[in-house]
């Protein structure tokens, strides 16, 4: 019984010169603050409000979809003007022809190709299945032939919302077969998305 105080005094001792050590840290730490100079990023737009404001000569995404540019794109990704580039998929090359390198794509371009991208995807109209399926291979034979990184690294991000599991393996050869480790990489990505899906 003796010894068994004892150890219990013990403890509590080493506990109590713990607690006392642990909290002459936390004050110590918190003694000397750190100024909002040494911690700055050097960044300029690490901010939300910086990020968002309208530079001349630097249109932000937002910017350019409103206005002058509104109309024309409700019109040019309207369900009537996205059809005929799946009726085919000499029409889907076509269109996928037209995308350059990096930076180098007309927006309108880039933007009614996404579009299709979502158009494919329709599950109410009975037509949009076959029309997927073109779109798809059109975009598989696009980042197959594309000898421009970013332009086969386009079409594969085209393939992460509209591809088939079935085309997973395709992409995977795409991975395998390419010797820029940015389209590698990213193909590998893309099959492994394809897999997971149920159709």
């Amino acid at each position: 019984m003796k010894n068994l105080t004892v150890s219990a005094i013990v403890l509590a001792a080493i506990l109590s010169g713990c607690a006392t050590k642990q909290e002459k840290l936390v004050w110590e730490s918190s003694a000397t603050p750190v100024s909002v100079e040494q911690t700055a990023d050097p960044n300029p737009f690490n901010d939300y409000g910086p990020a968002m404001s309208h530079y001349d000569g630097y249109q932000m995404a937002v910017e350019w979809q409103s206005g002058e540019n509104e109309e024309r794109l409700a019109k040019e990704t309207a369900s009537e003007e996205l059809a005929p580039y799946v009726q085919s998929e000499e029409a889907a090359l076509k269109l996928l022809a037209e995308v350059k390198g990096a930076y180098d794509t007309d927006p309108f371009v880039a933007t009614k190709i996404a579009a299709v991208s979502q158009f494919v995807m329709c599950t109410k109209c009975p037509k949009m299945p076959k029309c997927r399926w073109r779109w798809t291979t059109a975009l598989l034979s696009a980042a197959r032939e594309s000898d421009d990184p970013y332009r086969t690294n386009f079409f594969l991000d085209q393939l992460r919302w509209c591809g088939h599991r079935r085309e997973a393996s395709e992409v995977r050869a795409i991975a395998k077969a390419s010797k820029d480790k940015a389209v590698s990489s990213f193909a590998d990505m893309v099959a492994r998305e394809l897999r997971s899906r149920k159709d």
